[in-house]
């Protein structure tokens, strides 16, 4: 057992890195005196840039909490199984490491996610992704590093309730003892994991102070104000200054001048119709595009069919009306729930390709923004305000449909259905 507090452990076992981010002796400061406030089952943030030292913290932490109390059970999740194990594998390394200069015994046997110290029953260190689960074990001390692997997860309204089910039925259910809990991460949106813990502890080390880089070794203030005028100011805000948009999502086309061109001017190779159909719950559009593939490769929106509450028999009169004047056009139809049933409906005399949407709808219209953008509209193209309007204020706008739509259709044209 030692008897360092953190920063004394750290300077010994990582002076240099110490060294070259000076801006984590101050975290290792607030986690130390966090750690030692005498209190139980309390939690602390803290927020940082990516690639800043984040996750070296946390293993730091775990080694010197286990030298300090060998009979201590830590928990470390993170967004992914492999990620953790890995952590798990640093810490358990360095903390062998740390006993044979210490001269201390302290045998470890395990597995890459669970290792034990000595003979003791309970693990000592466990390694876990947040969609997993611990069964069989409590731990005193959770450390919960980097809960997104990237900001289009970050924003995903499916992962968020991942994590809420993850705080739930693992870290509340597992956790006995001293209970603490330490967050470590990136803030991208203010209802993030983070924000699931409202009373605790907070520390916010964003990348720049006072117009100048924190960390000159890590990125220098000339990298950083290049880096600033490169990209949106939201973006900048969320991932570098820790200072997530209000209503946690980045309005991906705000502001971004979408082509009109006229159809006369087009030379196409192929047409087709994608569709994102509702029956109007929740005030749901019932949305179909009619586009074209031109020769130079570009997607263009010629027409579209958008309906609230609309029946199946109007669907059905559109796209046999573009049937008609387009023989050779396919006709693809989102495939989960409504566009099942009209898939199978034996009424039905024209063709129609299913397809599936698995991802979120956000992360997947983030993902495919700049393919978006390059997306053409004809100017006589039927509903173009709306559709424009939609596209605009996307993801804040009271509907979505739209956005959804024209994102199938990108990637129905790449050939991806």
């Amino acid at each position: 057992m030692i008897k360092f507090d953190l920063l004394d452990y750290w300077r010994i076992n990582g002076s240099e890195f110490l060294t070259e981010r000076p801006q984590l002796v101050e975290a290792a400061t607030v986690v130390d005196k966090w750690i030692h406030n005498g209190k139980e089952g309390d939690v602390l943030n803290i927020s940082m840039p990516p690639r800043f030292g984040k996750s070296y913290l946390a293993s730091v932490v775990s080694v010197w909490l286990l030298l300090k109390s060998p009979n201590l059970r830590i928990l470390r999740a993170s967004y992914s199984a492999d990620l953790a194990e890995s952590f798990g594998i640093r810490v358990r390394m360095e903390y062998e490491k740390m006993c044979e200069k210490l001269g201390l015994l302290s045998p470890v046997k395990g597995t890459r996610a669970r290792w034990t110290i000595g003979e003791r029953a309970q693990p000592s260190h466990s390694a876990v992704g947040i969609s997993g689960s611990v069964t069989g074990f409590g731990f005193d001390f959770a450390i919960i590093d980097d809960t997104a692997k990237n900001m289009v997860e970050a924003l995903s309204k499916a992962h968020k309730k991942n994590l809420l089910s993850f705080k739930e039925s693992v870290l509340q259910g597992r956790l006995e003892g001293q209970r603490k809990i330490l967050n470590i991460g990136t803030r991208w949106a203010v209802d993030d994991w983070f924000s699931l813990f409202p009373n605790a502890e907070s520390y916010v080390l964003p990348a720049m102070r006072d117009g100048a880089s924190v960390c000159e070794a890590w990125k220098s203030t000339a990298q950083l104000e290049r880096e600033r005028r490169s990209m949106s100011d939201a973006v900048w805000q969320a991932q570098f200054m820790q200072r997530p948009t209000d209503q946690g999502f980045i309005r991906v086309f705000e502001d971004w001048q979408f082509q009109i061109i006229k159809y006369e001017e087009c030379r196409f190779v192929c047409f087709f119709t994608v569709t994102d159909p509702s029956k109007g719950r929740g005030g749901d559009y019932f949305v179909t595009l009619l586009c074209g593939v031109t020769i130079e490769n570009k997607i263009v929106v010629i027409d579209s069919f958008i309906r609230k509450f609309a029946q199946t028999s109007e669907f059905y009169e559109y796209i046999k009306n573009v049937s008609e004047v387009l023989p050779s056009c396919t006709h693809y139809i989102e495939n989960n729930g409504v566009g099942s049933d009209i898939i199978h409906d034996i009424n039905r005399t024209i063709d129609l390709i299913g397809f599936p949407s698995k991802a979120d709808k956000y992360a997947r219209i983030f993902a495919n923004a700049d393919k978006i953008k390059d997306v053409r509209f004809c100017d006589t193209c039927d509903n173009l305000n709306f559709i424009l309007s939609e596209l605009s204020v996307f993801p804040s706008g009271a509907h979505d449909d739209v956005p959804d739509c024209v994102n199938f259709a990108v990637k129905a044209a790449a050939g991806e259905f």
